[in-house]
């Protein structure tokens, strides 16, 4: 199972029923193949037999005559000590496997969950934010006084935690993707996408942008992001390709590089004056009624080409 020190992550899984009894099983399963007994293969506990026994009639000259009885029950207690070893590892492997599957097929929960954990953040975060001011610097809040000084621990708790969050967030997508897909976000990360949504990123501060683009996060960039309300974690794979596509400009290529194809005004077009041929007649709704006059022409229809007929006629 993939191994993890991230207390948001770890939370994240414990908080999806199936998740954390397959976790549950899979621990015990582990243990009781650590805690077995170091034992032989069957071919080394005859090889053992078989040494003892040469062992004994260098020195005495003498064959045992229990050999075969001591080689059958070497070997029949190795062959139990190995049907139970190969069997305890078959099942490490197998809820470690049935436990991969039930987190990433469940990802969308926990996703969930930590998008629920960065509200939590966040609201906390947008609270002490307030009482820094215009705070940024640990030696400006020890100057400014006790209030705004805790105000900048409890952010700086609360950076810890948003960062687990956000290394949670890409690990758990990472494992739901493929290659192609991984190759696609890597991209993204360093674009500082993944984090605030339905904002343009040419609209969000640079500083801001460098921050989550690199993860060196700072009490600063936390009170910005707390205070935008723009924060999310995305639900997969799809909903960040659409967060993508959305905070950043459309981009075309023809041969010769990329092309502007953002809208344009442009003006608008005179209708062109209806043509009236000298063989057009006004329609005749009502028979009960004179027939109209004719419309005064406009157009005159021009002579068609000449086809091979007319020549040849």
């Amino acid at each position: 199972m993939r191994a993890t020190t991230n207390p948001e992550l770890v939370a994240a899984w414990a908080t999806v029923p199936d998740v954390a009894k397959a976790q549950e099983r899979h621990e015990a399963a582990r243990k009781l193949r650590r805690d077995f007994p170091r034992g032989k293969s069957p071919a080394e506990a005859l090889a053992a037999v078989q040494a003892e026994a040469a062992a004994r009639f260098t020195d005495t000259g003498k064959w045992p005559t229990t050999f075969a009885k001591d080689a059958a029950k070497a070997h029949a207690d190795a062959l139990l000590w190995e049907a139970e070893a190969e069997a305890l590892w078959s099942l490490e492997r197998s809820t470690e496997a049935a436990a991969e599957h039930l987190r990433d097929s469940l990802s969308v929960d926990v996703l969930a969950h930590l998008d629920r954990r960065l509200t939590e953040i966040l609201d906390a975060a947008k609270s002490a934010g307030e009482a820094l001011g215009d705070v940024t610097t640990a030696e400006q809040a020890i100057d400014a006084g006790a209030d705004v000084l805790d105000a900048w621990r409890r952010l700086t708790a609360l950076l810890k935690d948003y960062r687990n969050v956000r290394e949670a967030q890409w690990e758990i997508l990472r494992a739901v993707s493929g290659e192609d897909k991984r190759a696609r976000m890597r991209l993204w990360r360093e674009a500082g996408h993944g984090e605030i949504k339905e904002v343009r990123m040419a609209d969000v501060p640079a500083r801001i942008v460098d921050a989550m683009a690199s993860g060196a996060y700072d009490v600063e960039f936390l009170v910005w992001v707390a205070q935008s309300g723009a924060a999310y974690v995305p639900e997969s794979y799809d909903d960040l390709e659409f967060r993508v596509s959305t905070s950043t400009e459309p981009i075309a290529y023809d041969d010769h590089g990329p092309i502007d194809i953002s809208p344009r005004v442009l003006p608008p077009l005179k209708p062109r004056p209806a043509r009236t041929y000298t063989h057009s007649q006004t329609p005749h709704m009502d028979h009960s009624q004179p027939t109209p006059e004719r419309p005064t022409a406009n157009a005159s229809a021009s002579d068609r080409e000449p086809t091979t007929t007319d020549y040849f006629a």
